[in-house]
This record gives structure tokens, sequence and C-alpha cells, in this order.
């Protein structure tokens, strides 16, 4: 888990919005920048509070040649946001849970495969939360 600190330019924002009836409207907010020369890229399921020009600190993960921000600071504002980490984990548990209920009902080699594809899943949304945890907590320090 890297940190980085810098002044914020080149930034382009996006927004998806999406609508299903069961659950609802919801939007992912997104935004990409420079950080003083490093490119990063931030997704929220809250407004992002970042202008160009801002000094902002960050914490996530170098994937190639982009900064993955899991949680940031906006030091010019004093806002502060995260991925989403306690939804996430949530909807696993559940989905993780209902899969392994669902593959006992089956039984046999089903059960077993889709047992394993579920846990595997579980796990990675798992530790895509607690690595989101481990940004805010890096991040306060």
């Amino acid at each position: 888990m890297d940190k980085l600190k810098g002044t914020v330019t080149e930034l382009r924002r996006g927004k998806s919005v999406s609508y299903n009836p069961k659950t609802g409207t919801s939007v992912i907010h997104a935004a990409v920048f420079r950080l003083d020369g490093q490119l990063v890229k931030i997704v929220s399921s809250t407004p992002l509070v970042i202008a160009e020009g801002q000094d902002i600190v960050v914490v996530g993960r170098r994937r190639a040649k982009v900064f993955v921000a899991y949680a940031h600071r906006n030091l010019t504002t004093g806002h502060e946001g995260h991925e989403g980490w306690a939804t996430r984990l949530l909807v696993t548990i559940f989905v993780v849970t209902a899969a392994l209920w669902l593959g006992s009902l089956m039984g046999g080699q089903y059960a077993v495969v889709s047992g394993i594809v579920f846990v595997a899943l579980g796990f990675a949304m798992a530790w895509r939360s607690l690595e989101v945890v481990q940004a805010l907590v890096l991040l306060r320090r």
C-alpha cells in the first residue's frame, strides 16, 4: 500500500448511472488526474470533491502506469472519501452463503464446482474490502 501527496493537474471526471427496478439507481463517480506527474484513478459511490490545483493525499496501489486510489483526502477542503468497503463485504457474505446453500441443495459435482467458484470470488471481494479499510487507516495516520 502506497501513499501519494501532491497537487491535482489534468483532472478528468466521469459518472456512470444505472437503474435496476429491484435495487434502484446506483451512481459511480470516477476521476483520473495527475498528482505531481503520477497518473491517479479514483472510483467512488459518493461525489468526488476534487478540483484542479488542489492538494490531496491518496492511498492505494500502483497498477502498471496508473495509481489506483482506494482512499483520498483533499487537503485544501478537508473532504475525505474512499472506494467503499462495507456494502461490498456484506454483499459478498450474502452471495457466498446463498451460493453454498444452493450448492448443497444441488449436490454432486455441481455443488463442488459452484462452491469453489463462489468462495474464490467471495475471497477476492472480501480482500478488496480489507484493502480499502487498510487504505483508510493509512490515510488517517
